[in-house]
């Protein structure tokens, strides 16, 4: 290593060396501005008038930062600070996969887990029109919980671009570099072209036979190298061996490697075959995709380390038939479902015949339906066969089911919006579900047929449901409330108690007797927030789990059937702990299933994006997408972005334009906080430092100030601080009730917010900033009214309610300190929520119930006079996130959303079986 060039680059600040490569030294590093630790790779200033390697160094920091997956490692900024050129990325802790290759040949269960990471990062570069071209162990860094980065896209291109640039090849390393050929060797290399001008790229022994004659390379050479590196994973060994690089490059055009049973006798047939579909000399024969690759890799089943007792659920893989795009999808697609079948049988089995700790862990990958744009809340039924989720169709969005053992999947009803969150939960048998909608809590037959409305249920707070057809759901600030599962009567069971900090009940989840549950109980006091015991007998509830967020689910242990286990969330990661419900205590150490599970922020807490079967199975989406803030104009073309990737949430364009407040949650730390973006230099500010979370900014109509939500007293309160960061936050609007801010009167003398009541749910209420600063309820009503915007003279405000059964966009007068009265109109006419105005009041905007942004003409006067709601763009076809995630230009001319960062496709969801097997009782 040379000495560290700088101390700052920027606002990164170098700490130390960590190592040195033909395209640059990495450095351990601090960004000052977020304050976290980040990898900092530099281009030494003495290369920077090297054309190539700085092209080369460009080329990795666009190719890489337009990825966006688990298996890749993520680049966050590139730039150039004193001549040297410089690119940021994600700070990894672990290894080179090089260095567990030292030790020999892994065990099999590991490479194909390996294997399984690696194909899904390819998947994703190939998705986006990228070719590796040097994937090799020394570019794959194994992470200390085990997930693997694919690293160095330096000598990455774009497939599009075709070999335009091969004239321009440079070797990467000393052992990568081609010199003439000379001797019998390099004759057997046919078309070996290697005194042109240039060399090949690459390193030899992870090289396609189209890569060693020099010609066009595409994904299906990705595909022979990563053959080779699971053949070494498997073998201990380079499945091409030569005296040298020559020799190397000749086995690799003409040779067939040794078999793989012959230096590893549990290595499977079938898993032999993969291998040596990876590695056919002709790309016509290989796999086709890295996705068609992933899912043969799913489809395994891995002999345990005794290799007894085992039952292979695929006896023999077609593979003549691999190699056809359609025709491997379709045979993989029923080896799959052959697989899942077979996995839960054997799951049952171990269960009722054999000790836990003889099976072994299974994860397996379910995908979303074609052409889905979301794909969330993933819910295991009790028996651990069938997953009910959500997901949104060509702009509708519905609950959905999914057999394990069949391929196929049928949506069973609408759930309104693509904003809904529904919650849903099974019956004890299986064959029923309940979700909430539209205000309403409703069950549907997994047979089909049409939802039965039970109750109103506001605040749509998770439920579940006992084999004597009780149901108990959370309704926020209203409590733990119960029903018959044939509807009737609604009773409270646990009331919330402001009186001793606590703000609201959600998340009950039954235990295996029937009349225990647990509950999520938030209060004002945080160490008395977490999960609670009770009974429908009634009594004192317990805290039995401190926790920040609500319980995952509960399972029974087979081994002890007085004993479950908890899956609940702790700083970050997925975790189970035991639980004696004889003695209702916890019981041993919690042990970690998963990193970083996806979760969604709503008023009420984060909602975990994972559920548990009664016999175990576990389901979940593993880590949080990365989103990107993304301006569009009226047709909906993409204008540009704004700021890198990241999980953000309500953008609020500053009145002048010049500014955008927006709330950005940091997983490494688990904070929400207020960022501001300078949009004409391009800069980045964290605005709040609490560490609980402040969320949904709003800016004063001169642009001085900010209000925002923060929960840093339990409850969310309104705190408001002058937009310049200057002074401390100032406690602007507390009460017993949750809070979000939505708009200021343009006059400056009012503030619009939503409270979530323990009586009515969401109402609108209106905060004066002159005289008293006595808030009055607005709209209080019996049904749910989620957002509102003052019109631009201050007369009017727009809003959605759900009082037709769904929710559209009405509009009503404003005088201030009364309520709302009067005559009311109905401007939107296919559901819509999340009113915006163009700024001279003739415009209001909305997002319709089939996930589009809508616009209508608008008159405001004595009588209100509205046109014909008409269609500006067709949200699916952006990704949008959530629905109050969009804000506009004071013309109406450009939208910011906040958009998936990687358009390419929707993440699936991991179903992990036996993982109790991993457990110690």
């Amino acid at each position: 290593m040379t000495d560290v060039p700088a101390l700052r680059f920027d606002h990164y600040e170098i700490i130390a060396p960590l190592g040195k490569g033909g395209m640059g030294e990495v450095y351990r590093a601090r960004d000052t501005r977020l304050n976290r630790e980040i990898a900092i790779k530099v281009l030494p200033a003495e290369f920077a008038p090297d054309a190539d390697r700085l092209r080369r160094f460009e080329l990795e920091a666009m190719a890489t930062s337009s990825l966006n997956h688990p298996n890749i490692l993520t680049v966050y900024d590139f730039g150039t600070h004193d001549g040297n050129p410089y690119l940021v990325m994600e700070l990894l802790e672990g290894g080179e996969l090089r260095a567990q290759l030292g030790a020999g040949a892994m065990p099999v269960r590991k490479a194909i887990e390996y294997a399984q990471q690696i194909a899904a990062g390819l998947a994703a570069a190939h998705d986006k029109g990228l070719v590796h071209r040097d994937l090799k162990p020394e570019n794959l860094f194994v992470t200390k919980d085990g997930r693997v980065k694919i690293l160095d896209f330096g000598l990455a291109k774009l497939t599009q671009l075709r070999n335009a640039d091969r004239g321009m090849r440079i070797a990467e390393d000393a052992d990568t570099l081609m010199q003439s050929p000379d001797g019998n060797p390099n004759s057997a290399i046919p078309n070996l072209q290697l005194t042109i001008p240039g060399t090949v790229m690459g390193t030899v022994a992870y090289m396609s036979p189209e890569q060693v004659r020099g010609q066009d390379l595409e994904q299906r050479s990705d595909i022979f190298s990563f053959g080779l590196i699971l053949y070494e994973m498997l073998a201990g060994q380079h499945a091409f061996q030569g005296k040298s690089q020559a020799e190397t490059m000749a086995a690799i055009a003409n040779a067939e490697p040794p078999e793989l049973n012959e230096t590893n006798a549990k290595i499977s047939p079938q898993l032999e075959k993969i291998v040596r579909r990876c590695l056919e000399k002709k790309p016509e024969r290989r796999f086709q995709t890295a996705s068609d690759l992933g899912f043969a890799l799913e489809a395994l089943s891995t002999p345990s380390s005794s290799g007894a007792n085992r039952t292979e659920a695929v006896q023999a893989l077609d593979t003549a038939t691999m190699t056809k795009r359609g025709g491997w999808r379709e045979r993989i697609a029923w080896i799959a479902a052959g697989v899942l079948a077979l996995a839960l049988l054997a799951l049952g089995v171990a269960y009722s015949r054999r000790p836990a700790l003889e099976a072994e862990m299974v994860r397996l990958f379910v995908n979303s339906p074609e052409k889905a744009t979301r794909f969330d809340y993933p819910t295991i039924s009790p028996d651990g066969r069938t997953l009910a989720f959500v997901a949104t169709v060509e702009g509708k969005t519905q609950l959905w089911v999914r057999p394990l053992n069949a391929t196929t999947t049928k949506p069973l009803a609408e759930v309104g919006s693509y904003v809904t969150r529904p919650l849903p939960f099974w019956s004890p048998d299986s064959q029923f579900l309940a979700f909430f909608d539209g205000g309403k809590l409703k069950k549907v037959a997994l047979s089909g047929g049409a939802p039965v409305i039970l109750c109103d249920a506001p605040s749509a707070g998770g439920g579940t449901w006992n084999r004597e057809g009780v149901i108990l759901f959370g309704d926020g600030a209203a409590g733990i409330k119960r029903i018959s599962a044939n509807g009737g009567a609604v009773t409270v069971t646990r009331t919330v108690d402001s009186s001793r900090g606590e703000i609201y009940h959600i998340a009950p989840i039954f235990l295996p007797d029937g009349r225990h549950f647990l509950f999520y109980l938030a209060n004002s006091d945080p160490t008395k927030r977490g999960a609670y015991l009770a009974s429908l007998d009634g009594g004192e509830a317990k805290l039995l789990l401190p926790l920040d967020s609500p319980l995952v689910g509960v399972t029974t242990n087979p081994a002890a059937r007085n004993e479950s286990y908890l899956v609940f969330v702790r700083q970050g990661a997925l975790l189970a702990q035991a639980f004696d419900f004889n003695r209702n205590q916890l019981t041993g150490e919690p042990v970690r299933l998963a990193e970083q599970p996806h979760f969604i922020v709503a008023n009420d807490g984060s909602h975990i994006q994972s559920s548990l079967s009664a016999n175990g199975v576990l389901v979940l989406i593993e880590g949080n997408a990365n989103q990107q803030l993304a301006w569009f104009d009226r047709a909906g073309k993409k204008l540009g972005t704004v700021g890198s990737a990241g999980i953000y949430g309500v953008p609020r364009l500053s009145p002048d334009e010049q500014r955008l407040a927006v709330g950005r949650r940091e997983l490494q730390t688990r904070t929400s906080d207020i960022h501001l973006f300078d949009l004409a230099r391009g800069t980045d500010t964290r605005f709040t430092f609490d560490p609980a979370p402040d969320i949904y900014p709003c800016w004063s109509p001169d642009g001085s100030r900010l209000v925002w939500t923060s929960t840093r007293e339990g409850v969310g309160n309104l705190y408001q601080k002058a937009a310049s960061g200057a002074g401390q936050d100032e406690a602007l609007l507390r009460s017993a009730y949750p809070k979000l801010a939505l708009g200021w009167s343009a006059d400056g003398r009012f503030i619009l917010y939503r409270e979530s009541g323990a009586q009515t749910s969401n109402d609108l209420w209106v905060l004066p900033l002159e005289g008293e600063r006595k808030p009055w309820p607005w709209l209080n009503t019996p049904f749910s009214e989620i957002s509102g915007k003052f019109a631009p003279d201050g007369k009017w405000i727009a809003y959605d309610s759900d009082e037709s059964g769904r929710r559209e966009i009405y509009l009503q007068a404003f005088v201030p300190g009364a309520p709302a009265s009067g005559g009311k109109w109905q401007l939107s006419t296919n559901g819509g929520d999340t009113a915006q105005w163009r700024r001279d009041g003739r415009e209001l905007y909305y997002l319709s119930a089939d996930n589009k942004l809508m616009a209508v003409d608008v008159t405001l006067g004595t009588e209100v006079k509205a046109g014909t709601p008409h269609e500006l763009i067709a949200l699916s076809s952006i990704r949008r996130i959530t629905g109050t995630n969009y804000t506009l230009t004071g013309d109406g001319q450009r939208f910011l959303f906040v958009t998936s960062a990687d358009e390419a496709s929707v993440p699936p969801f991991t179903v992990v079986l036996n993982w109790m097997a991993e457990m110690k009782w």
